[in-house]
């Protein structure tokens, strides 16, 4: 294991939050489209990590957050998280809840959850507060690690499957978001245990390939997207070849990225991966669009990812590789460098 893999100690403050919905068939006091959730409770335990086997974890953290918008308890969260609307009346505001956190996490760790929709919610909460939406840069998706080191497969799980696979005994229910918390700080601490033993084979020489931590920790924080679309053409593959022809770069710092997985069609979508030296990997796809005139025009968009979903397309590469003779050839036109695109 490489000596940037990590820095001991590491402290992981893992974080859940429950959070209600509004009610399709009431008049909403804020756009939906801008605050899909808002949080009514968050939970979080801290994983420090003093070497690659000694592990110590925080009591759980845990604030109940008075909603402001969404007042009236949507039936079916009440059904999963088991709270009512009376349960809404109490508690602070969700900017005290959030200083209250932040405090508690302290300044230098790597913040963690189970899949991203924690992140995106936070995120439109600070906004509709007036806050700053920005969040620790380093933050740790749970759910592709535990994929891919305890099972080696690209398939989203649940914590509760991840519980039962470490065989971690089950004291409480799910959805609370303290609660939840541990367990997914627990099968965190199984995850890095299993992470490590795998670090000591490969440097053993044996036969075995892993991933790296470190590209499963990402910046949330870039979330800034390129979309591209070209003008219309009579076929699919002018469209596509035209789209393949795009410069492109880092949506950040706007310097000219590279690719390190040149394009190649999956379905009816091309992809590729591309890599900025200072603000990490980022995924590329094209679909060609069809016009009311039935004519073609190439869409394409390019995001940052992390190190799972970067994954994802290495593997279905992997796939149109195993197929040998069957992998499409770029659209005509289209030079196998596809930076050097002929004009069409």
């Amino acid at each position: 294991m490489s000596k940037d893999e990590i820095q001991f100690p590491i402290t992981f403050v893992v974080f859940d939050m429950e959070w209600n919905q509004p009610i399709s068939y009431m008049p909403s006091p804020v756009n939906p489209k801008d605050l899909p959730g808002e949080i009514i409770e968050i939970g979080a335990v801290k994983l420090t990590m003093e070497s690659e086997t000694c592990f110590s974890m925080s009591r759980p953290f845990s604030i109940i957050v008075k909603p402001q918008f969404y007042k009236i308890m949507n039936r079916q969260v009440s059904r999963v998280i088991n709270k009512n609307t009376d349960d809404l009346k109490r508690g602070v505001t969700f900017p005290e809840a959030y200083d209250y956190f932040l405090k508690w996490c302290g300044d230098d760790y790597v913040l963690c959850a189970w899949g991203d929709s924690d992140i995106s919610i936070l995120k439109s909460n600070l906004k509709i507060h007036g806050m700053p939406a920005e969040v620790n840069e380093r933050f740790l998706d749970i759910q592709p690690l535990f994929g891919r080191i305890a099972e080696n497969t690209a398939q989203q799980r649940s914590v509760a499957y991840a519980v039962d696979f470490y065989r971690i005994p089950q004291t409480d229910d799910f959805h609370s978001a303290d609660k939840d918390a541990y367990y997914e700080a627990r099968i965190l601490k199984e995850t890095l245990t299993d992470y490590f033993v795998m670090c000591r084979k490969e440097n053993a020489n044996e036969d075995i390939e892993i991933p790296r931590l470190k590209h499963y920790i990402s910046n949330p924080n870039l979330n800034t997207q390129y979309r591209w679309k070209t003008g219309v053409f009579p076929n699919e593959k002018e469209a596509v070849a035209r789209a393949l022809k795009e410069e492109l770069h880092c949506p950040v710092c706007s310097e000219l990225i590279k690719a390190t997985l040149e394009w190649f069609s999956s379905g009816h979508t091309w992809m590729s991966l591309w890599q900025c030296a200072e603000h990490g990997p980022l995924t590329a796809k094209i679909r060609a669009k069809k016009t009311p005139q039935q004519e073609f025009y190439g869409s394409g968009q390019l995001r940052f990812v992390n190190g799972n979903a970067a994954r994802y397309v290495q593997e279905k590469w992997e796939e149109k590789q195993k197929k040998g003779s069957e992998t499409e050839e770029l659209p005509e036109k289209c030079s196998e460098n596809v930076q050097n695109c002929e004009q069409l």
